[in-house]
């Protein structure tokens, strides 16, 4: 049975794109547009593997995130993101929430937006094995 990925992105074309490439992997995949919608998909169902937006309507990666690792904390979990987290974010606009970056880093890698596509699939398979 091949590995499954969902992907929770409020960016509908970045979701079927990587929907594509990860199905050409061998992944099964499905999307969700919503955080509460992405996770009820996650309670109703099995997934070895979680791409999460931070800015999602609904409910916020951060609460997704929060939420999933305490329901399901042995599933993995990717942040993509295009706001700038951790040192960055201190670096762009001089300081940062120190409760958000306490949730990031309950995640199994965080990749910034725009990404190159082959670091997703490695940090993936990384995950995978």
């Amino acid at each position: 049975m091949n590995p499954k990925i969902l992907i929770i992105d409020d960016d509908e074309e970045l979701c079927m794109e990587l929907s594509e490439l990860l199905k050409e992997e061998g992944y099964e995949v499905k999307s969700s547009h919503d955080g509460l919608e992405g996770l009820s998909t996650l309670k109703e169902n099995n997934y070895d593997l979680l791409l999460l937006d931070l800015k999602i309507p609904g409910m916020n990666g951060f609460d997704v995130l929060k939420n999933v690792k305490n329901s399901k904390p042995l599933l993995k979990v990717i942040v993509i993101s295009g706001r700038p987290v951790f040192n960055q974010l201190k670096k762009y606009t001089g300081n940062y929430d120190e409760e958000e970056e306490n949730i990031l880093k309950m995640a199994d890698g965080i990749i910034s937006k725009p990404f190159d596509v082959t670091r997703v699939l490695g940090k993936i398979s990384e995950l995978m094995a």
